[in-house]
């Protein structure tokens, strides 16, 4: 059904056909990372972020000193487990970013030139490294920008994949951090629970909705927007659509592997730390704390993320000072460990 519609709707290209390349390079200009990286309003996230992060601590009376000691401490073993079911996540997202591609027309059969998996691979990581300095996730825009740049594709099309990728994540993120919730603490439930699940719900409810005004009322939106605009409209709308055309289940058991592995990673974390928590409770802190990533006024949740881990920690240990330690050790793998790298990567890769 995707494909009739998409083929009938002004603009659009037929799914197993690329555009020209002389058309890609018109779709989006060159997206500079260190200017954007540079404007005023990342320094400012930042500064927000780093306030927000202090005052956090400030106010639970977290002893610093013993965060720094109980972190010296841990078990360098689980936080190197930790490490690579972290960063492991970044390739099963290539998986399935290549299925994605392959489903909206981008294979090796129509000349697409998709780079090879470990491009693809680097782009998803630049992806992220920039989503963790800037906020907004921009880092989404880098991605399309990044395999444009690298493929004879459509960045809008492109972007549709990302979009279509983004209502699988948290489709799954919302239907399994509201389960692990009510099991892990059933009728004792957090106070901030209901603000956390109304947030989810409400990522989840625009996902939905965008799938719907593109199904239903894509046709008409076409109709309505200027003549420069709409190829572009077109071709994003069609990469979302035939997204999930082909190997459905393969597509959802690859999301659902991301956040098994996210948990997995926060598991090995407060393991490292001597403490041990309930599956449930392991999934719950992980993926909300995934979920405030998307939170848009500070790069990756910076300061957001930390202060909902620690307050969740209160809930179920009786140690402010090991609450403190095992989110800044989890953030450090996520989040700072991430700049580090993505910083060598960016600096020594010509995916600029």
């Amino acid at each position: 059904m995707a494909d009739a519609r998409s083929r009938s709707l002004p603009g659009h290209a037929a799914p197993e056909h690329v555009q020209p390349a002389s058309a890609q390079l018109r779709e989006a200009g060159p997206i500079s990372l260190r200017e954007q990286m540079l404007r005023p309003r990342t320094f400012i996230s930042f500064g927000i972020s780093i306030a927000l992060i202090a005052w956090i601590f400030a106010r639970q009376e977290i002893p610093f000193a013993q965060v720094w000691a109980n972190i010296r401490a841990a078990n360098p073993w689980l936080i190197l487990l930790a490490f690579a079911a972290y960063y492991s996540t970044f390739y099963v997202r290539t998986l399935r970013w290549k299925q994605v591609l392959a489903n909206v027309g981008y294979t090796s059969h129509n000349e697409a030139c998709l780079p090879r998996r470990r491009t693809l691979t680097r782009i998803i990581f630049l992806s992220w490294f920039a989503n963790s300095i800037l906020p907004a996730k921009l880092g989404d825009g880098y991605r399309g920008y990044l395999l444009k740049r690298n493929s004879n594709v459509s960045f809008s099309k492109t972007m549709g994949t990302i979009v279509a990728e983004r209502i699988a994540d948290v489709g799954a993120l919302f239907a399994l951090l509201l389960g692990a919730g009510m099991l892990a603490f059933r009728d004792h439930l957090p106070p901030n629970f209901g603000v956390l699940v109304g947030f989810g719900a409400a990522l989840a409810a625009l996902s939905l909705s965008t799938l719907f005004v593109l199904k239903y009322i894509g046709p008409w939106v076409a109709r309505m927007l200027p003549g420069r605009v709409r190829p572009h409209y077109v071709r994003m709308e069609e990469g979302v659509l035939l997204a999930y055309r082909r190997r459905v289940g393969w597509i959802l058991f690859l999301t659902l592997l991301v956040w098994i592995l996210d948990s997995a990673r926060f598991w090995f974390v407060a393991a490292s730390l001597g403490q041990s928590f309930s599956p449930a409770l392991v999934v719950f802190i992980a993926l909300a704390a995934a979920l405030l990533t998307t939170v848009p006024f500070t790069p990756a949740g910076l300061g957001v993320v930390e202060g909902a881990v620690v307050a969740a920690l209160l809930l179920v240990i009786d140690d402010r000072a090991l609450a403190g330690s095992i989110a800044l050790l989890d953030r450090t793998i996520t989040y700072w460990l991430l700049i580090i790298v993505g910083a060598v990567v960016y600096l020594f890769s010509n995916n600029k």
